[in-house]
């Protein structure tokens, strides 16, 4: 009776396992990149974020 009741929480609690881990794999947070930024430049992030430029001509009357 010990070893049906340990082989079916073995069927029950190894799927359960397998999905947690899954879900946590899924869910984790990105890895951090280097970002090898010299000076001066503008990070990534940052450009995307900001608006281009834009030249307004000026009017010759």
């Amino acid at each position: 009776m010990a070893d049906f009741v340990a082989l079916l929480a073995m069927c029950v609690l190894l799927p359960v396992a397998g999905a947690t881990m899954l879900k946590m794999w899924q869910t984790r947070p990105p890895r951090r990149r280097h970002s090898g930024l010299a000076v001066g430049q503008i990070p990534q992030a940052l450009r995307r974020r900001t608006p281009m430029a834009v030249r307004r001509g000026v009017a010759h009357v």
